[in-house]
């Protein structure tokens, strides 16, 4: 099998020290002897690494492709697991202020039927923290004033690496070279950092397509504190407040790869008919700013990195977005990362000894997420009465250990959590 770092034209070779200097220089690279890592991308996972990574004692520098950071994307969730890392971080009530806490998650039929009522509150409540809806844009703006914004370097594309004895040497686009101590891929599901590592690997699709829409003002629309999803055959469509007074809405339906529906008109031919207030929602984004997504991932694999180069979120471990879980697992990522960082005793034994403390957790999740899409996107009417019986007969509790196993943070991040300096850990 060929490698792709040989292959590429960019093998292990010795790097310029006097060019490392100048690289230093020019990016303004704090005087010091503390090890330096190159973040690539400014989403959420490279920001809260970034911010880990300076309370662990490490000078993080973030490139990022876009030659301006503009409001994009539509609505997530931060289930418990991500509050708790992001309290350690000293970002949550920042975070808090631009959100809506979720208190239940329900699952509906397309006539507005109820399936099931879980008090997904309590868990946080448990743990401390809340679930929280929010815009990814306000997310990225928390966090980059957390960070500082001059942490940050806007129209860089990266194009590849370089390893050597000493480091890493990362090239850009523009034809600048920055040398580090290690390189953290956070480029998302179109990696170059991960291109290079395992070469060019196909995403996977999961046999239906999304829509993501946020409506200004929509928040009376929908009840307050609750994530709502309805099932209909092999169709969904979720609503959840993200503060602000704005209603997050997504939609799935089955469909080949590569079907174009972007447009509302297509959207009420299939949902509008459903219960209120479905359609409401539709007719109330704005058009420009509707999202159409084929929903897609990868595979699990080992290891992610090499050397002093590893992935993190998206990068390494593409997931669907089933379980509302990719942004808090990134977040988890980064979090791990910078306490093994932290403790040493050197990059290399650091970043294997992240992988091998994350990659069982986030493969897991990538599978159940999966299967979770499946059931949802069941088409054929006698499965769909099946599944909606059986959600009618599963004891909130039931459904609550459930939800609960999924969020409750790992030894890994539990151990993250009581390393960062006056965090209060987890509760429970």
């Amino acid at each position: 099998m060929s490698d792709p770092l040989a292959s590429s034209g960019h093998a292990v070779e010795p790097a310029s020290r006097a060019a490392t200097a100048a690289a230093r220089s020019a990016e303004g690279a704090p005087g010091t002897s503390r090890p330096r890592a190159v973040i690539v991308g400014a989403g959420i996972g490279g920001l809260t690494a970034a911010i880990a990574l300076r309370r662990a004692g490490i000078e993080p520098v973030v490139y990022e492709r876009v030659a301006e950071l503009r409001p994009a994307g539509a609505g997530l969730t931060l289930a418990a697991n991500a509050g708790l890392a992001l309290r350690a971080l000293g970002v949550l009530d920042a975070i808090r202020a631009r959100g809506a806490e979720i208190d239940v998650g329900e699952g509906r039929g397309p006539r507005g039927e109820r399936l099931q009522r879980t008090p997904i509150g309590e868990i946080g409540r448990e743990l401390g923290v809340s679930m929280i809806g929010l815009h990814r844009a306000a997310l990225q703006e928390v966090l980059l004033d957390a960070l500082g914004r001059d942490r940050v370097r806007l129209g860089r594309e990266c194009v590849g690496f370089t390893l050597h004895q000493d480091g890493v040497v990362v090239r850009f686009a523009n034809g600048d070279e920055v040398e580090a101590d290690l390189l953290i891929g956070a480029d998302g599901l179109h990696s170059v950092v991960r291109r290079q590592l395992h070469g060019e690997t196909p995403v996977r699709y999961a046999g239906y397509t999304s829509w993501r829409g946020v409506v200004e003002g929509g928040a009376s629309l929908i009840e307050s504190g609750a994530s709502v999803e309805t099932w209909g055959p092999g169709r969904r469509f979720g609503m959840v407040p993200i503060g602000e007074g704005r209603a997050y809405w997504f939609a799935t339906a089955n469909a080949p790869r590569g079907t174009s529906w972007r447009d509302r008109e297509a959207l009420l031919s299939r949902f509008g008919g459903w219960h209120p207030p479905i359609a409401a929602l539709i007719e109330a984004t704005d058009p420009e700013r509707l999202i159409q997504t084929d929903i897609v991932d990868r595979p699990p694999i080992d290891p992610w990195g090499r050397g002093c180069v590893t992935l993190l979120g998206d990068a390494a471990h593409p997931m669907t977005p089933n379980l509302g879980q990719g942004a808090c697992q990134a977040i988890e990522d980064a979090l791990v990362l910078a306490n093994c960082l932290g403790r040493g005793p050197g990059v290399e034994a650091a970043l294997w000894t992240y992988e091998r403390l994350r990659q069982a957790r986030t493969a897991e999740i990538t599978r159940q997420s999966l299967r979770f899409g499946r059931l949802g996107q069941l088409e054929h009417p006698m499965a769909c009465r099946i599944r909606n019986a059986a959600l009618r007969l599963t004891p909130a509790g039931v459904a609550l250990r459930q939800i609960g196993h999924l969020i409750e943070p790992g030894t890994a991040v539990r151990e993250a959590l009581s390393a960062v300096p006056g965090s209060t850990g987890v509760t429970r």
